[in-house]
């Protein structure tokens, strides 16, 4: 194993000292230096920036994120937050962006050796930066694979003039792993890993064909116990979804990737050696520098440093929702690419190791692209010369169980959508603290440095390139319809097409491989196979993001869906099959063909006919399933009383101790039903959702009169988004005087008409809960608005697009006082968990003649609709009835009732067959685990011979059922 040199370490560590005082001044100029950051299967909702911008929160919707280093940097320049790779694997996507051109443009489209001795081939963009009078470099994983042509070996070649390429760092062993084949004979004959253990460097080889030797079976056993080592299922001597380097930070790959870069920089104007030995020349200080830093993390082997491991350990994570069910309507190639990367058979302790060890990767990398940002700025300062940082999170995206697996290679949203940061020094070409969400693709990124660098792309030698510069989106001088992308590796050639409301994706050849031999046919032959072939053959899927956007649901065989699928077919197939298509045998020096039956096909926009689109307006969103919610026999123990409490309204969150925390409404029973002026939200804990549980806390205690929610806290519903605990409840302040008594009930109206709705936010479900001075849904100060006179029982829940969704009660001032009315429900939104909220104008869950139709909803998002468990109030003569109903909604506002309506007349079924039909049975809250109800939470009262009533919460099983 190698070791530090002294030297190297002083470099490392004083180069903002030596960027600070090495090498003279040089002129201003008005080519910028340029940085370009390329991570690898980096998800975008690792950044806390992206979160933020798109959810409204820091992490991601899976947990806990930490990235202080990217956030800073998007707080200096534009975040592009729908950035789309071309081809979801590294050599392909990362080929598209050297050559600025789309696969079926470039001839390749996964991991062929491609050259450029074939007439079509084109110069990839460094070569054009270079002419434009930039010195050029690169440093880490390139990925792209071009070669020099020879009959006999293809030659790796590169496109920078300065490389210190990851083999190079493989071959001196300046990484903490790296694995290689081995030959004999010239056939590979096995595979060989390195690992940089701390008390020296190992090496175990495996065998293609044989038993591993003792020796070497030993010291593999050995480095999987040290390191905690996680494999993908079924794939032991394979990929490594998680674990813990031997090294330190910089001691890792991709430390080793920020040290070369480092010494370049620190050497400007100069020749120096490379801890290995070999010789180079610094960046120059004449000339500005197009530098290309290519990441490794976090692919895998997932390996974070033991510092950012420990920053996520105890983290606890949410497994993204599938269904083996959704398998049913997926073509072939999608099903072997789950039954390939399958994540949900995992065990639950391995699938949280394989995200907590992953976003700790993320973690560490974004520290170590930290400093490479801060050597470059110093450098480009040092200079006087301007700087231009693009920051590409992830040459693609990794799924950690969207859609069932763990991988990339799919036309899922997960394995495409990516971000990017761009930042410029002088403030104006990427305005500081800017979001743009409006599609961009990876082959935007070669013309948009040729134009930073000074080129006219317009010239014709520019003509190849495929993307527009990235200023033109953010300008809106450029806007695409949709997005593309192909690949033919891992599942075969599939093909992508994806706009704001449709994912669409096909099979684009009817054999897998790479154009040649293999295929039995010359490339180009049958080129129109995908667009000719019966349909079943071309593997269609499509996916309605309007309601599915989660893409669980594959609708192209669905009746009302096929038009629009096949109308997709047509026009994907148009542009990769027949508008300029190249398909070459890359074993011959110059065999290709290019087709051109569609020439233009690919011109950016939808026009749709509208005839094909369904509705996806009420209850003709019938391919988003119905539910069919029924309760299961109730336990007695998941019954929640005391005898000194009146209890009400619990709601229920899990924390990352494993227990479920119920937060509820409690006040003295001996003040009778006296919930307006002395209810309190308090705090209690189970090891299952259906009890016993224990009072453990206050949460939300009186804390005085001048406060708006100083005197009452009550009906609270609680839910974790992100890393963070989030308390909706009702508050008020008022008079303090309890009107009733035990038995006899009666109402402080000034109490009742102070409510208010606020939100509390905690780390944990245990707290301490930081309230806010004012209330987050106050009322409208127009009396004539449905909730001019109070607020309360608000209900919240994240939408698709990543905002939240609240309804809410409200009274107006319509009908007399004190009691006012009519007593309505309404709708607000808002970007973030603790707003502001946009109130909508409707009120929802109305009903005819009724003044108070309806009470207590609980909100969620599942399989394409809002669904809402509510309180339905009605009128038999002067009867009132109540009972538990289903609602459900395409957009959120327009709520109808569920095809399955009623759930419960206030009727439970006990475990030991006894059957009670409570006088109430309301707050409905339901409790979701693994995407699907588990539990409903209410409360629930009987009264004794004194009419004197005794409430407590339940806690029911649920019995879900999806029909179409």
């Amino acid at each position: 194993m190698r070791n530090l040199t002294l030297m190297h370490v002083l470099l490392t560590c004083l180069s903002p000292l030596l960027l600070s005082t090495s090498s003279a001044e040089q002129p201003h100029s008005d080519q910028p230096n340029i940085l370009w950051v390329i991570t690898d299967d980096h998800r975008a909702d690792s950044i806390q920036a992206y979160n933020r911008a798109t959810r409204g929160q820091d992490h991601s919707e899976l947990g806990y994120v930490s990235s202080p280093s990217a956030d800073a940097l998007a707080e200096q320049g534009v975040l592009f937050t729908r950035a789309y790779c071309n081809s979801p694997g590294c050599a392909p996507s990362r080929t598209s962006m050297h050559f600025g051109m789309y696969p079926h443009h470039s001839g390749q489209y996964g991991f062929e050796s491609g050259h450029q001795s074939a007439d079509f081939c084109k110069p990839m963009f460094p070569t054009l930066i270079a002419q434009q009078g930039y010195q050029t470099a690169h440093f880490g994983k390139s990925g792209f694979a071009s070669f020099d042509w020879s009959e006999r070996k293809l030659k790796k070649t590169t496109c920078y003039q300065t490389t210190v390429d990851q083999k190079e760092l493989y071959a001196n062993e300046r990484v903490d792993w790296f694995h290689h084949k081995t030959w004999s004979n010239g056939k590979a004959d096995g595979d060989e890993a390195f690992w940089a253990m701390p008390d020296g460097g190992i090496y175990i080889r495996t065998p293609l064909n044989g038993s591993q030797a003792a020796v070497d079976l030993a010291k593999k056993t050995r480095v999987e116990k040290e390191l905690d080592l996680l494999y993908r299922l079924g794939d032991r001597d394979g990929l490594v979804i998680g674990g813990v380097s031997p090294q330190p930070t910089a001691e890792t790959q991709d430390g080793n990737i920020v040290s070369a870069f480092s010494d370049y920089l620190i050497h400007a104007g100069e020749s120096y050696q490379t801890p290995w030995g070999r010789e180079l020349d610094g960046a120059t200080n004449d000339k500005p520098v197009f530098v290309n830093l290519g990441f490794h993390f976090p692919h895998t082997p997932v390996l974070p440093s033991q510092e950012f491991r420990d920053q996520f350990a105890g983290k606890t994570y949410k497994i993204p929702e599938f269904s083996k069910d959704e398998l049913k309507k997926l073509p072939p190639q999608l099903v072997q690419w789950f039954k390939k990367t399958n994540f949900v058979d995992m065990d639950a302790a391995d699938q949280q190791q394989a995200i907590r060890d992953y976003y700790a990767f993320c973690a560490m990398g974004d520290f170590l692209v930290g400093q490479a940002v801060e050597q470059f700025k110093l450098f480009s300062e040092k200079q006087h010369r301007d700087y231009v940082i693009l920051y590409v999170i992830g040459d693609h995206g990794w799924h950690l169980g969207e859609q069932g697996g763990e991988s990339k290679f799919a036309p899922y949203d997960t394995s495409n959508h990516c971000a990017v940061i761009a930042v410029s020094s002088d403030g104006e070409r990427y305005p500081a603290n800017t979001v743009c969400d409006a599609p961009i693709e990876f082959v935007d990124f070669a013309p948009t440095f040729l134009n930073i660098a000074g080129a006219d792309i317009t010239q014709s030698q520019f003509a190849h390139l495929d993307g527009r510069p990235i200023d033109e989106t953010l300008s809106g001088d450029w806007q695409r319809d949709y997005v593309i992308g192909e690949m033919n590796h891992h599942i075969g050639p599939r093909a992508y097409l994806r706009s704001g409301d449709f994912a669409f994706s096909m099979r684009v050849r009817e054999k897998n491989g790479q154009p040649g031999t293999k295929w039995g046919h010359p490339p180009g032959e049958g080129v129109r196979w995908a667009l000719d072939a019966p349909p079943n053959d071309v593997e269609l899927a499509l996916f309605d993001l309007r309601v599915d956007p989660n893409e669980h649901d594959n609708v192209a065989n669905d009746t009302e869906y096929i038009g629009l699928a096949d109308w997709f077919r047509k026009k994907l197939g148009n542009i990769v099959l027949g508008d300029g298509r190249v398909e070459c045998d890359w074993t011959q020096p110059n065999r290709y063909t290019i087709s051109n039956f569609a020439k233009g096909a690919h011109d950016g926009k939808l026009a749709i006919p509208a005839d094909l689109i369904p509705s996806v307006a009420g209850e003709e969103s019938a391919y988003a399933p119905d539910l069919k919610i029924e309760f299961g026999p109730v336990a007695r123990k998941s019954v929640f009383v005391s005898d000194v409490q009146s209890h009400w309204g619990g709601s229920l969150v899990k924390g990352d101790d494993g227990l479920y925390h119920m937060l509820y409404s409690r006040w003295p029973k001996d003040l009778g039903w006296a919930w307006v002026t002395d209810s309190e939200v308090a705090h209690a804990t189970s090891s299952s959702p259906f009890g016993p549980f224990e009072f453990k806390s206050v949460a939300l205690p009186r804390r005085g009169k001048q406060h708006w929610d100083g005197w009452c806290t009550h009906n609270p519903t609680v839910h974790r988004f992100g890393d963070q605990y989030y308390l909706y409840y009702m508050g008020n302040t008022g008079d303090g005087v309890v009107t009733g008594t035990p038995g006899k009930e009666s109402l402080n109206w000034e109490h009742r008409n102070n409510q208010r709705i606020g939100v509390a936010v905690a780390d944990s479900p245990n707290g301490p809960w930081k309230r806010s001075e004012h209330p987050l849904i106050d009322v409208t100060a127009d009396d004539r608005a449905y909730d001019c006179l109070m607020t309360s029982n608000p209900s919240v829940c994240q939408r698709p697009d990543g905002g939240f969704l609240m309804v809410y009660k409200g009274v107006g001032k319509k009908f007399p006082m004190p009691n006012g009315g009519p007593v309505v429900h309404c709708v607000a939104t808002s970007d973030s968990p603790t707003g502001p909220f946009k109130k909508h104008a409707e009120p929802v869950f109305t009903f005819e003649n009724e003044r108070f139709p309806a009470e207590d909803p609980w909100i969620w998002f599942q399989d394409g609709k809002y669904r809402a468990v509510v309180k339905r109030i009605k009128h038999e003569g002067r009867k009132r009835v109540f009972s538990l109903v289903q609602y459900d909604s395409v957009d959120g506002f327009d709520w109808q009732p569920a095809k399955h309506h009623e759930i419960s007349i206030r009727t439970v079924v006990w475990e030991d067959g006894e059957v009670q039909q409570f006088e109430h049975l309301e707050r409905p809250q339901v409790l979701i685990e693994g995407g699907v109800p588990v539990a409903l939470l209410c409360a629930a009262d009987t009264r004794d011979e004194n009419r004197v009533r005794h409430s407590f919460n339940i806690q029911i099983p649920l019995v879900v059922t999806r029909s179409n």
